[in-house]
């Protein structure tokens, strides 16, 4: 466990901080709608696979995988190569637990969807999205170093790579990281529950993310926007996280709209323009000196005022809220 806290160490702290049925199934279970063949794992099917992965192994594109919580939990480091969905019966009773071996879910291929697990104890994450267009809901992510995790070619990667991924409506505790994107375009992140973390959310080098109706509490630090593009933040419930709850900085063109900020160490801080960032932006022709936007906000308390979000360095380079809430938004989560 030592190693793996070092790993989420190193990487937050370095820069200061119809159906057609294949096999048998258990009739007395009411299941979904799919175009694909469904392959069963667990229940009392005679037909149904012990283990997850090898009804991955024999699924095809367009399948489904549905797993019934009888045999739960499920010790198993699943790779997912087939754009199928994954289904477990019950996110509370369903489970697939890493065993600190490997990585929980690793989904390696295009267009995948899971929904319906408890999914812990990832030796580095509960799921890892090395692909694209892929949509997590409805799952429990607990106790892994990070809940959910891409990554691309490093610190330098390409805002083109693993593009359309969607994160929604999923409850993610005790992890290292809770949502962590290294690079990528196109992310939403909505709806989730994100809290005893070391950082809930964090977005770096990535472009037209969106994150938006998401709880985001009690962890070290809220939500980590870094070397981004066109970020919007709205609606999220930022709350008594015990550092920072907003940590954004080397970013253009962000929209930082009616979030609550109720209880943090620290509500916010806020820089823009280091040269790496301006490098970057010129290198995709992307306009440069586009200011973050801040706008509605409620900070703690009703405030006449505009409120000051300081900079990084000695709150120089800070932005204002110009017309603060006056009240904290209904977020419901």
């Amino acid at each position: 466990m030592k190693s793996k806290w070092l790993t989420v160490g190193i990487i937050f702290l370095f820069v200061g901080i119809c159906i057609i049925p294949a096999m048998a199934q258990d009739s007395e279970k009411s299941l979904p709608t799919s175009r694909g063949t469904w392959l069963y794992v667990g229940g009392s099917g005679p037909g149904n696979y012990t283990k997850i992965q090898d009804a991955i192994d024999n699924a095809s594109d367009e399948d489904v995988v549905f797993v019934f919580d009888d045999s739960s939990p499920y010790v198993e480091n699943i790779v997912i190569n087939t754009s199928i969905s994954l289904i477990g019966e019950n996110k509370y009773t369903t489970i697939v637990d890493g065993a600190n071996i490997s990585d929980c879910v690793n989904i390696t291929t295009d267009n995948v969807r899971i929904t319906g697990f408890t999914i812990k104890n990832g030796y580095e994450s509960g799921i890892i999205i090395n692909s694209n267009g892929n949509t997590i809901i409805e799952n429990i992510l607990s106790d892994n170093p990070f809940g959910i995790y891409s990554k691309s070619t490093g610190f330098n990667a390409s805002f083109q790579s693993f593009q359309n991924n969607t994160i929604t409506n999923n409850s993610i505790q005790c992890n290292g990281g809770g949502i962590v994107f290294l690079s990528g375009k196109n992310i939403v992140i909505t709806g989730n529950v994100i809290s005893e973390s070391y950082i809930g959310i964090a977005l770096w080098w990535v472009m037209n993310s969106n994150v938006s109706f998401n709880i985001v509490s009690e962890n070290e630090v809220g939500i980590w926007i870094m070397i981004a593009y066109n970020t919007m933040i709205y609606r999220n419930n930022i709350s008594y996280n015990h550092n920072i709850g907003l940590f954004i900085v080397g970013t253009n063109a962000g929209k930082i709209l009616q979030n609550n900020f109720i209880g943090n160490n620290r509500s916010a801080i806020s820089s823009q323009w280091f040269p790496l960032e301006i490098k970057l932006w010129k290198e995709h022709g992307l306009p440069i000196f586009r200011r973050n936007v801040w706008r509605g906000n409620y900070w703690d308390e009703p405030r006449s005022l505009p409120y000051m979000i300081p900079g990084i360095i000695l709150k120089l380079r800070f932005h204002f809220d110009w017309f603060p809430a006056q009240k904290p938004y209904d977020i419901p989560g």
